[in-house]
């Protein structure tokens, strides 16, 4: 169904109508009360409390309450439920319009116990794999969109504290890797642009790659700690009370309270971690221009304690280094007519690099009275990531590849240019993030109605600098008219065995840049962006009985702000030519370093060739003494310097409204929301070099470039849009345990920043003009989804899901649009150009996806299995036509098994082949991948344990194939990441 209009006060005023009807007091007699689990002194939420045999059935809230309203008068029985625990019960009497209090403390349920027996708490052993797996279930049965959940101690420690490293085992979710990195999240197999992530409700900002592209509204979770997160949340299909951004699904962080236990804890945790590439526990060289430690430190604190029960404060600090090999290998074929691919370049790289993560949270809750509460949530991050990537390159024209070559053995013949070359590049530079977030929250609570007020700011500033840490990016020094051959095993090994045939030496750096100049051989790439998000919103939550009926009202309205400044971005080039003038001159060598080994880690003997490696530190030095060496790029440095920054602003207006009821057996959600997006682009507005030559400027000057940018002066555009969602649910137990749900709900996908604020492009020669367009309307979504789930005591569950998503207008095309139309009707100057702007594609495509769910707690087995756990999921989607990157097929699973002192889990990952691109000669895949993680621990006592926890344990690669699995195109090792930690708990 498509997405309708809807103009925003209108809808916003009929939000005061359910609230109308909320107000008359209901009569009937009400229940609160607050839910302990004693063993772990936590305050439980999503307990299901009820009175059987009346339609009477509400969830406790986060910090354990609950309110049960419509309750006749007279002797009633509550019953409270909670996974793997023992139901309890209590028996009051409550008068017509009166209230009562009721707690309860959960029991245990230990195996071999007659039923109703009690279990003393000293002899349960508390196993958080269990608690992590009864609070997942607990908040999948309470809500009725499509959620899946994990708790953030269910997979034990992982290195790097990655949030990434959590949410790949989740069903139907697949990661992204960058290298060593899991950078942003697919579910369902859709793009990252999809997915929308926040901390508690509220959307965290991210500035991904300092970038303005197609990938500008992706989340990356580098940004992003597992510090003071207690649970992650994967919500399939939306509500109406939850942003409607996110076609694939929204993953929400939320973090711990100090209202959610009853006692003071304080944990601390010390650890080392290292790569299997790097266990030296002493200084050696490298990544970078010194010896330095590759096996680091790291730490993770908290504290918590709620102070007579008013004032709370939760704090988590935490910090680590990790040191991560990454090298391997790239090939680049040509097809050539009559002989099908040959090889023109093979590229070793070798990309040592350190990522330091600190992080915090703070959240403090004060209860003003005990209906007035107050909190702020408060979390940042710090991520400094730094490479050292060296690649040396091997090169050839197809032309001079000998007749008799094949993709595993070949000629290069020698020219008298730079056709067939060796060259070597350095491109180090740092990738630094910080990220904060604030989320205030004022909540009123008076009998049946509550009412929230909250926010919240996010800011996340992503920058890559090179100059200011004291090298360049990019370095290259190449030999050519030179002759070699190079063979290896097989078409998908990396093996190769390379020998110079002809031409200089390649292993002396006097020969390098001799044959042939070229220009730009010297870089630097300083990127920033800056994402900030302000958010302010007001709900409305109401209990009531209609026609005898239980239902929740909701209704809220909500303003977000979001702007995105790219500050600078794009390259500043030098060519190298010495004192001399000329790079070609004997004189004219780049300085290198042998410093920091090199090793491609592909096998063959690359690394014993003794190709010089250009040094970046030394040659920045040489710059900062003699810059006049170095000879710039002057127009685009100019530009890239001072023109390249744009920024858009977002602002949403949204309101809504939801009903939750309960009929028997049966759970109803319906709800609508209503958004007005307004979107301003700021990008200057270029002049025709034809109009700055008539105003007298010169061509090539800067003087030119300043006159045709306007200075810096940026315009804005305008656009705006509406949009009209619909959601719902039903939930269904047929027994206790077998639930059968059905959810629906559409949301939009918003164009990407570049698209709506890029830049102007002028091709004077073709007479075209490439602007953006604010106009540009989102991609809009129908989501539909069907699941039966059977939930397994003490604490597992067997599901079964399928899905149907259509998006409509998935993607984007250039289309040639009219002068006015694109803002220039009035500007003589563009009378004869083309003008082209991004435009919606047309039609719908349809992903249908099937995901099946398991995990069970084997506790029927004979005691010494009984701590045995496995889990795992299985995940397929089909799309109507061919998406890049669109992952069909993904599984994980795992095995656990525990003890008193002991516990230990296996897991793995598995994605299969997917399509990643394609070209007018090449379609590039990425192979099936299958990871294996570790973690584990040692309870030395009731305080003290001892940690261990190991990433990608088989060293899995990434690798990609040209057309057909038989032909490898490039090939990425990363080493095993191991963590041993001491962990202390007061």
């Amino acid at each position: 169904m498509p997405l309708l209009r809807c103009p925003l006060s209108k809808f916003l005023a009929a939000l005061l109508l359910p609230l109308a009807l909320a107000a008359a007091q209901n009569p009937a007699a009400r229940i609160t009360g607050r839910v302990l689990n004693p063993i772990t002194q936590e305050y439980v939420r999503n307990a299901e409390v009820s009175i059987p045999g009346k339609n009477l059935t509400t969830y406790t809230a986060n910090d354990g309450t609950y309110v049960l309203t419509g309750v006749p008068a007279g002797e009633i029985t509550l019953q409270v439920t909670y996974t793997g625990y023992q139901t309890g019960t209590a028996r009051l009497s409550v008068g017509t319009g009166t209230s009562a209090t009721q707690d309860f403390e959960l029991q245990p349920t230990a195996t071999g116990t007659a039923p109703g027996a009690v279990v003393r708490l000293d002899q349960f052993i508390v196993s958080s794999e269990r608690e992590g797996n009864a609070k997942a279930i607990m908040e999948q049965r309470a809500a009725l969109n499509v959620k899946s959940v994990v708790a953030s101690d269910n997979f034990g420690d992982v290195t790097g504290g990655n949030i990434g490293e959590f949410i790949k085992y989740l069903p139907g979710v697949v990661m992204d890797y960058v290298d060593s990195d899991a950078r942003t999240a697919r579910i369902g197999g859709l793009s990252p642009v999809y997915t929308g992530v926040s901390v508690d409700g509220m959307s965290m900002a991210s500035a991904p790659s300092a970038s303005f592209g197609g990938s500008s509204r992706q989340f990356e979770f580098e940004q992003a700690s597992i510090n003071g997160i207690e649970s992650i949340e994967i919500s399939k299909t939306t509500t109406a009370s939850m942003d409607a951004d996110a076609p694939a699904g929204r993953i929400n962080l939320r973090s711990r309270s100090a209202f959610d236990r009853k006692s003071r804890e304080v944990t601390a945790t010390l650890s080392l971690t290292g790569n299997e590439y790097s266990w030296a526990l002493g200084k050696t060289p490298g990544p970078y221009d010194r010896d330095d430690y590759k096996v680091r430190p790291g730490f993770v604190f908290s504290y918590a304690e709620a102070f007579q029960g008013r004032f709370g404060v939760q704090l988590s600090l935490a910090g680590n280094t990790v040191g991560t090999e990454q090298a391997g290998v790239t090939h680049t074929y040509a097809q050539v007519a009559n002989r099908g691919p040959v090889i023109n370049q093979i590229a070793f790289r070798d990309a040592p690099k350190l990522s330091n993560r600190a992080s915090f949270t703070l959240n403090t809750d004060y209860k003003v009275s005990p209906r007035l509460s107050v909190g702020l949530r408060t979390s940042g991050s710090h991520f400094d990531d730094g490479t050292n990537l060296r690649q040396i390159a091997f090169l050839v024209n197809p032309a001079q590849v000998t007749p008799e070559s094949s993709v595993t053995a070949f000629t290069a013949l020698p020219t008298t240019n730079a056709n067939t070359r060796v060259q070597y590049t350095t491109s180090r530079r740092n990738k630094v993030n910080t990220t904060v977030t604030y989320v205030p929250k004022l909540e009123y609570k008076r009998d049946d109605l509550t009412l929230t007020l909250g926010g919240g700011y996010s800011r996340s500033r992503t920058s890559y600098e090179q100059m200011t840490e004291g090298y360049f990016q990019a370095v290259t020094h190449r030999l050519t008219r030179m002759g070699f051959t190079a063979s290896r095993s097989a078409p998908t090994a990396t093996d190769w065995m390379l020998a110079q045939t002809s031409g200089l030496p390649w292993n002396d750096v006097a020969n390098y840049n001799r044959g042939d100049a070229f220009t730009n051989n010297i870089s630097a790439t300083p990127q920033s962006a800056r994402h900030q998000v302000w958010v302010g919103y007001v709900d409305f939550k109401r209990q009531l009985q209609l026609a005898g009926l239980p239902v929740q009202l909701l209704a809220g309205m909500k303003r977000k702000l979001s702007v995105y400044d790219l500050e600078k971005n794009g390259a500043l080039q030098w060519t190298y030519v010495g004192a001399a003038g000329s790079m070609t001159d004997p004189g004219t060598r780049l300085p290198v370093s042998a410093r920091v080994p090199y090793d491609a880690r592909t096998g063959g003997n690359v690394v014993f060739l003794n190709i010089p490696m250009a040094d970046p530190y030394e040659t920045f030095r040489r710059f900062q003494t003699n810059s006049g060496h170095f000879l710039p790029n002057l127009q685009q440095n100019h530009v890239n310097q001072y023109y390249s920054s744009r920024s858009v602003k977002e602002r949403i207006d949204a309101g809504y409204v939801e009903g939750n009821g309960r009929i028997g057996a049966l759970r109803l959600n319906l709800g609508a929301r209503v958004e007005r997006t307004t979107t301003i682009g700021k990008t200057i507005d270029l002049l025709p070099p034809a109009q700055v030559r008539a105003a007298g400027y010169t061509p090539g000057t800067t003087a030119f470039l300043d006159h045709q940018y306007r200075y810096g002066s940026r315009g804005e555009n305008e656009g705006d849009y509406e949009n009209l969602f619909l959601s719902g649910g039903a939930k269904y137990a047929f027994t206790r345990n077998l639930h059968l749900q059905l959810a629906a709900s559409q949301s939009i996908g918003r164009p990407s920043y570049g698209n709506v604020a890029g830049v102007i492009t002028i091709d004077e020669a073709n007479q075209t003009v490439r602007v953006p367009n604010p106009d540009l309307q989102p991609e809009t979504s129908d989501k539909f989804f069907a699941s039966v789930q059977y939930y397994l005591e003490p604490a597992g569950t067997l599901s079964v899901s399928g899905f149907r998503l259509a998006v409509r207008n998935m993607g984007t095309a250039n289309r040639p649009v009219t002068a006015a139309e694109a803002g220039y009707g009035d500007d003589p100057e563009y009378a004869a150009f083309t003008f082209l702007r991004p435009a919606n594609a047309t039609g719908t495509i349809e992903l249908d996806g099937v995901e099946i769910e398991y995990s069970q707690q084997l506790v029927f087995l004979p005691r010494a299995f009984q701590g045995l756990s496995i889990f795992g999921s299985l995940s397929r989607t089909a799309a109507s036509q061919r998406l890049e990157g669109h992952v069909p097929k993904s599984a994980n699973g795992g095995l656990r098994y525990g003890t008193q002192r002991w516990n230990a889990q296996l897991r793995c990952t598995w994605q299969a082949p997917r399509f990643n691109s394609a070209t007018a000669t090449e379609e590039l895949w990425q192979y099936e991948r299958i990871m294996f993680d570790f973690s584990g621990g040692y309870r030395f006592n009731r305080n003290y344990e001892l940690t261990i926890s190991g990433r990608n344990l088989l060293n899995e690669p990434i690798r990609t194939y040209s057309n057909t699995p038989g032909l490898l195109r490039a090939y990425n090792r990363y080493g095993a990441s191991w963590t041993m930690g001491i962990r202390g708990r007061w």
